[in-house]
């Protein structure tokens, strides 16, 4: 009895199909110069052949997957470790200062300022040593302003390093650095690193800048250039914070100069409620 194959691929094999109903099996010779044959046998060649290429790659491109997600694992930790360091610094820094310390008080508690700067200025070093691509300016730099209170010298080289930085940290660093100029009297190099902020305020307000900026000159006796400033920040932020702080220079050096401001906007009793 003869035995029936059956194909699903098309009429080509369905005519194979007749062929072996009506003679009972198919040639050698047939099965040689039949095209679907040939690309079968083909297509099995180059599978044989580049097999092992493939199992290498795949093995390859696993690996490389593994170390990556390594990678990333480790970075990930080391980040969460960055950010508590700098977390717990911010902690120290931010403590109570009481003599005596009281007995039920939670977190840190220091007895004087300058313990609580010395034990702030240490966990910051350590933080911008332990993980230095973390956070490291910005723990520096707060490093530096606690250091200011017991060692002003390394903390004024420290500040001038940071503060020569194109960034947001060495613009708070220069901001330090003029203040401290300006407490010591060194008018012109505070005016100076005024100046320098004003340019390039990163995320200090421009307004603060100006008010620093407008005491410096009022201290050199350059009275006119302060007054202007303090008219302009007042103009431009009256009621604000440092527009009272114009307001009232501005009342003292020169009162004619108030009657040119425009009137305050006046305030709502119900801002604030929808």
């Amino acid at each position: 009895m003869p035995v029936m194959l059956t194909f699903s691929f098309g009429s080509r094999f369905y005519r194979l199909g007749v062929t072996i109903l009506a003679k009972g099996r198919i040639s050698a010779q047939q099965l040689k110069h039949d095209p679907l044959m040939a690309q079968y046998l083909t297509t099995r060649s180059w599978v044989q052949q580049r097999g092992r290429k493939l199992l290498t790659g795949i093995a390859a491109a696993a690996v490389i997957i593994a170390v990556a997600l390594i990678v990333w694992m480790v970075m990930s930790r080391r980040e969460r470790a960055a950010a508590e360091s700098l977390s717990e610094a911010f902690k120290i820094s931010a403590a109570l200062v009481s003599n005596p310390i009281p007995p039920t008080t939670e977190g840190y508690v220091f007895a004087t300022e300058e313990e609580k700067n010395r034990r702030a200025f240490e966990a910051f070093e350590k933080a911008a040593r332990d993980y230095p691509s973390y956070h490291g300016d910005l723990a520096r730099y707060q490093a530096a302003v606690h250091q200011l209170t017991f060692d002003a010298p390394k903390a004024e080289a420290a500040l001038k390093e940071i503060a020569a930085r194109d960034s947001n940290v060495g613009a708070q660093a220069r901001l330090a650095l003029a203040q401290r100029f300006e407490a010591q009297g060194q008018l012109e190099e505070a005016a100076d690193l005024y100046r320098q902020l004003k340019a390039k305020p990163g995320e200090v307000p421009p307004l603060v800048v100006d008010i620093h900026l407008a005491r410096v000159y009022e201290a050199q006796g350059k009275t006119g250039e302060a007054i202007e400033i303090y008219f302009n920040v007042a103009k431009e932020a009256r009621t604000a914070g440092v527009g009272t702080t114009a307001v009232t220079r501005l009342t003292i050096l020169d009162p004619a100069r108030l009657e040119q401001l425009p009137a305050p906007e006046p305030t709502s009793p119900f801002a604030g409620f929808r």
